[in-house]
């Protein structure tokens, strides 16, 4: 069956007739979204997004080794195919390059980062010329056969700010038939995001929907996460296959679902989870009073697999002398240089550094410098901007002394 680069159709629903037994149909597809292809995160190093631009493209190479494995009839890409209609050619291109290489036909829904409007970049020079055979842009919406007995519902975005539940809009046009129907969507819905947003899909009509067999599956984007909706076991979002978030946001991202349907003698339907994102997005908190605290997370974080590819966010609570938020400092430097990124969690994070005469003992500070350290003391027994530079003054009068010791032995 040939496919056009855009999906131009008009929504004509094919006749369902009315047969005294419906058919026996199956199809396996993947349902996937979210890639956000082009996604750059603030806290990573130049050398760091690279390799995480590169593992977000990789994604689309294990998804068709997936659809071959799994006998997958055609892949779904439920939204957000692209961040924004502002990204660069070389990305756009190694993303067709890669969608090229899946033994299937692979649909692309626009979503709210790229939706179908005059500056998409499905209408871009490099997309139009570059787009291979076997991926279709969904652009109008409606009902387009994929397959002999199976349709997809298409529900498009062409605008950023939609004023009505697209997905809902679709659903209510349809009536029963003996099709497989699959519903391809994208936004949040009013069982997780409730709010006044107009496009929020609703998911009451959704079930009722699939209750009376008029739709088989509803796939979605939008949210990050692989989640099933409601109580059908038919409503899901597939989440993005790479991370994006840190997971007090994201539980389980990473993934593409590998959707079974069966309707006519039997209507069954199986929703199988494959793990495809390599990147972790981590939180992790810790009390630290003394040397010992400091050493169980240096463990903590030396254990931790594949560094490169794990962002930390770190929340520390608790309080600790000079010396000891030195030796601090330089494990998390030193964890730095080994992990993707390691960012602080300032939301969890309440770490106060005390300034004690023990700091300075033994380091032979005398003169000048016995006399600015006690000045220093003084000034970082307080609180505010002018104690915490007093604390790092004295650290700083520390490691010199210390460095100066060691020099003259």
């Amino acid at each position: 069956m040939s496919a056009s680069l855009f999906d131009e159709l008009p929504f004509d629903e094919p006749p369902s007739g009315t047969p005294a037994a419906e058919p026996d149909r199956a199809v396996t597809f993947l349902h996937t979204a979210d890639w956000q292809l082009g996604m750059t995160r603030h806290f990573l190093s130049p050398d760091a997004q690279a390799l995480f631009t590169a593992d977000r493209l990789a994604t689309l190479e294990r998804m068709g080794e997936i659809a071959d494995e799994v006998g997958a009839q055609f892949v779904v890409a439920c939204g957000d195919v692209f961040e924004d209609h502002r990204v660069s050619a070389r990305i756009v291109s190694q993303a067709l390059d890669r969608l090229r290489g899946i033994p299937v036909p692979v649909y692309l829904l626009p979503g709210n980062h790229d939706p179908y409007d005059a500056a998409s970049i499905y209408r871009s020079e490099v997309f139009t010329k570059r787009c291979p055979p076997n991926v279709t842009v969904l652009s109008a919406p409606g009902v387009r056969e994929v397959a002999d007995g199976i349709d997809l519902v298409v529900a498009p975005w062409s605008t950023k700010s939609p004023t009505g539940d697209l997905v809902g809009e679709q659903v209510a046009r349809l009536t029963r038939g003996d099709r497989i129907r699959i519903v391809v969507g994208h936004g949040g819905t009013d069982r997780l995001v409730p709010g006044s947003d107009p496009a929020i899909v609703a998911v009451d009509p959704l079930e009722a929907a699939v209750r009376s067999s008029t739709v088989d599956f509803v796939a979605l984007g939008d949210r990050h996460s692989v989640t099933d909706v409601g109580g059908t076991g038919r409503i899901w979002y597939s989440g993005a296959p790479e991370v994006t978030n840190f997971d007090d946001v994201e539980t389980r991202p990473g993934r593409v679902l590998a959707v079974s349907l069966t309707r006519g003698s039997t209507q069954t339907a199986t929703v199988d989870e494959h793990v495809v994102g390599r990147w972790r997005f981590t939180s992790m908190t810790a009390e630290i009073t003394g040397a010992a605290d400091i050493e169980a997370l240096a463990a903590r974080l030396d254990e931790m697999p594949d560094k490169a590819r794990t962002v930390v966010r770190l929340g520390l609570v608790g309080t600790v002398s000079v010396v000891d938020d030195e030796a601090l400092t330089e494990v998390l430097d030193a964890s730095a240089d080994r992990f993707a990124a390691l960012v602080r969690w300032d939301s969890h994070d309440d770490l106060h550094v005390v300034a004690d005469p023990a700091d300075l003992a033994g380091v032979g500070l005398r003169g000048y410098a016995a006399q600015a350290a006690d000045e220093l003391l003084d000034a970082a027994a307080g609180t505010g901007p002018e104690a915490a530079a007093a604390r790092d003054a004295l650290a700083l009068l520390r490691r010199l002394a210390v460095r100066d010791r060691k020099a003259a032995k």
